[in-house]
């Protein structure tokens, strides 16, 4: 009997660790599901949210952009709470759309495949579609460097044009999402491919240019380009820098906003399991103490 509480105890310990590790995560329209009733939180739309004029329209966007398939099952206008904003409203200056071209001005160079512009009148940290090139911000990789240099180089030239693609405006980190032309109508996309600046891709969806951009890539490793070279795959071996591996997210890039995983804001983060991994050991740890101590 006593064996049976000291384990009880035990177990009950990891139960505060987990009932409070959701991260809040919000999807591509700023807003996400409450857990004990699967009521529609709508916290901060965001440009994309803003194109419903109804709850019913936006019932529709949900159904699209929100992975959580339990609670959209039972979703209807009533179960929206929009937490005080306002649907509807005239449509601003700003708002974006899918398959649109727009004139944008460079407001700061990020890394090889993120840059922040002015479109509208509004600042968008933007994601360039469908590439991924090394990192070069918080982690430095081989040749990311290279690759901030080319991307910022190009985009200093001026005549920047923006075209929205796929099936979301936005990733869930809030980034558009977009083709990016500069100069003499050169994409940017292709260019870094061809130069040897591409390790991967990303997959939210069908993209108009994802032939031209694979193309490209498939050249520079023909050619040596860039990483491809033999004398830049010695140096990322020794480097020893873990490759990523390639995300496949189809509608919407959690990088998918576009179309999120059919997982939950809290499965998706993975950080439930593994506070409750960490409450089970130390449960166990505990309990095998109590017991040398007995």
């Amino acid at each position: 009997m006593k064996r049976m509480v000291i384990f009880l105890f035990c177990f009950l310990l990891m139960f505060p660790i987990s009932a409070f590790a959701h991260p809040g995560e919000l999807d591509e329209l700023g807003g996400h599901f409450r857990g004990s009733d699967c009521v529609y939180l709508l916290h901060e739309p965001t440009a994309l949210a803003k194109q419903a004029k109804t709850k019913q329209e936006l019932v529709q966007l949900i159904q699209t952009y929100n992975g959580n398939e339990r609670c959209k099952r039972h979703l209807t206008p009533e179960r929206i709470d929009l937490d005080g904003h306002t649907l509807g409203k005239k449509e601003d200056r700003s708002t974006l759309r899918l398959g649109r071209t727009y004139p944008a001005e460079l407001v700061e160079c990020i890394d090889g495949d993120t840059a922040k512009f002015r479109v509208n009148g509004h600042v968008y940290t933007t994601r360039f579609l469908f590439i991924d090139t090394p990192e070069s911000t918080i982690q430095v990789e081989p040749y990311g460097k290279e690759a901030s240099r080319f991307t910022c180089s190009r985009l200093h030239q001026g005549n920047i044009l923006l075209e929205t693609d796929g099936d979301a405006l936005f990733d869930k980190y809030q980034r558009l999402l977009a083709w990016v032309w500069v100069g003499n109508k050169r994409l940017l996309q292709e260019d870094l491919s061809k130069a040897g600046l591409v390790e991967d891709f990303y997959d939210y969806g069908d993209y108009k240019y994802e032939a031209r951009v694979r193309k490209a890539y498939e050249e520079a490793k023909r050619t040596g380009a860039g990483m491809y070279g033999k004398r830049a795959a010695g140096e990322r071996e020794g480097a020893g820098t873990e490759t990523r591996p390639q995300t496949k997210e189809k509608t919407a890039k959690t990088d998918h906003p576009p179309a999120l995983e059919n997982k939950t804001p809290l499965e998706r983060s993975g950080r439930p399991v593994l506070y409750t991994l960490l409450g089970l050991a130390a449960a166990a740890a505990l309990y095998w103490l109590i017991r040398r101590l007995t």
